[in-house]
């Protein structure tokens, strides 16, 4: 709850410097003042009409899905439009302290209010109107793999694995079905679902018998999902309804710190979540297996990745950090990864956003590790710098 009464407090804070912003710069015409507060007054209605309604069942689905779509989209434009307003204040303040402008360029004048403003206005639009396409056209990362076993009764394996798909108001049934076009068009042998497959309310599911999507989700060897924190986002449910809902409604097998023996030639492993209260060791979970055997894991979380690498795992798959989804988190997360991978900062002592791979590929001794970007989002339909992904791994079992 905290977390969304924060983002009330951004929302209007925001709101208000941009709107006071543009207002400075705007002639002094009511056809021209009187729209572009109502823009304002509108956005602020929408946003606080699908917070506080929410869950409560007074809205229809659509509307809370347009609510949600522009409520998300207006937080990405306050943000990006209020740094390059911050840039235009800070420039203003050196000039007033040291005259770094000719006296020509006056950045106090409204008509250079105005041109900055319509200028960046139209940069932001561009640039989320780009983010909006990537997000919807999501890309497919091939990679051929090799891992230095025998399976008895297969020698290759063409793994499909999808994260963070996010289910819900936002990433509604119809991008589910996209979604799941695109991941079978990969002709699958086993597909692998890592975690926040389902956003925040299960009601949503039900909502949409959004299960008819997923059931069409089909492989050789099975579907699988391991848990991700938005499975354990407690929003007054039943206990693990929407975990139940994924095994029980959408046909997946879920593991659940469960190791599965498939076709008697390689090993899967699903862990739980950081979030969830019992989650048990790595070892615990793979003790007694055969580790002559190919063994791959399905972890959401990217934390302390040495675990897999110690206990004998081939291939280990992560999602959940979206890789930052929009600029510049991406290359803060870059560059905290590059800080993290110095060694200075113990394990113990790193924060939880900071992790050794925020995104792609890395082998860690003999341990195959991909860390997705993600298939959808949580949040905003934007990304911006990143890329919405399927990963598709073209395994050869070679000893």
């Amino acid at each position: 709850m905290r977390v969304f009464l924060n983002a009330i407090i951004v929302q209007i804070f925001l709101s208000a410097y941009i709107y006071w912003r543009g207002w400075q710069g705007l002639p002094d015409k009511k056809y021209i003042k009187i729209p572009y507060a109502t823009v304002f007054i509108i956005e602020l209605i929408i946003y606080f009409l699908g917070f506080f309604t929410s869950g409560t069942g007074l809205l229809p689905f659509d509307a809370l899905h347009s609510f949600a779509w522009v409520g998300t989209t207006w937080m990405i434009f306050i943000i990006y439009m209020s740094v390059l307003l911050l840039i235009y204040d800070l420039f203003k303040y050196i000039d007033k302290r040291k005259n770094i402008f000719p006296a020509s360029f006056d950045l106090k004048a409204k008509k250079t209010r105005l041109i900055y403003f319509c200028s960046i206005l139209i940069l932001v639009v561009g640039v989320m109107v780009y983010g909006n396409y990537k997000f919807f056209h999501p890309e497919v990362t091939e990679m051929n793999l090799t891992v230095n076993k025998d399976s008895p009764n297969l020698k290759n394996l063409r793994i499909v694995v999808a994260t963070d798909i996010h289910a819900g108001y936002l990433i509604d049934k119809n991008i589910i079905s996209m979604y799941v076009d695109k991941i079978m068009e990969q002709k699958p042998d086993i597909i692998l679902l890592v975690g926040d497959i389902v956003d925040y309310d299960v009601k949503s599911l039900y909502e949409q018998n959004m299960e008819t999507e997923f059931l069409r989700l089909k492989a050789p060897y099975g579907v699988y999902a391991s848990t991700g924190n938005h499975e354990y986002i407690d929003l007054g449910e039943k206990k693990d309804e929407k975990i139940l809902w994924l095994s029980e409604k959408a046909g997946m097998t879920v593991l659940r710190d469960t190791t599965v023996l498939i076709h008697d030639s390689f090993y899967l492993v699903g862990r739980e979540d950081d979030m969830c209260k019992t989650r048990k060791e790595l070892s615990e979970i793979m003790k007694g297996i055969n580790k002559d055997l190919p063994i791959i894991v399905m972890n959401h979380e990217p934390h302390r990745l040495y675990e897999e690498a110690e206990a004998g795992a081939d291939i280990a798959l992560f999602g959940h950090t979206h890789n930052g989804q929009f600029f510049p988190v991406n290359t803060i997360m870059k560059l905290s990864s590059m800080i993290y991978n110095t060694g200075l900062i113990p394990e113990n002592m790193k924060i939880r956003s900071m992790y050794e791979i925020p995104f792609g590929y890395k082998k860690k001794g003999d341990t195959h590790i991909y860390v997705s970007s993600g298939l959808g989002l949580a949040g905003p339909q934007y990304r911006i710098g990143t890329i919405s992904e399927i990963v598709v791994l073209n395994v050869n079992f070679n000893k």
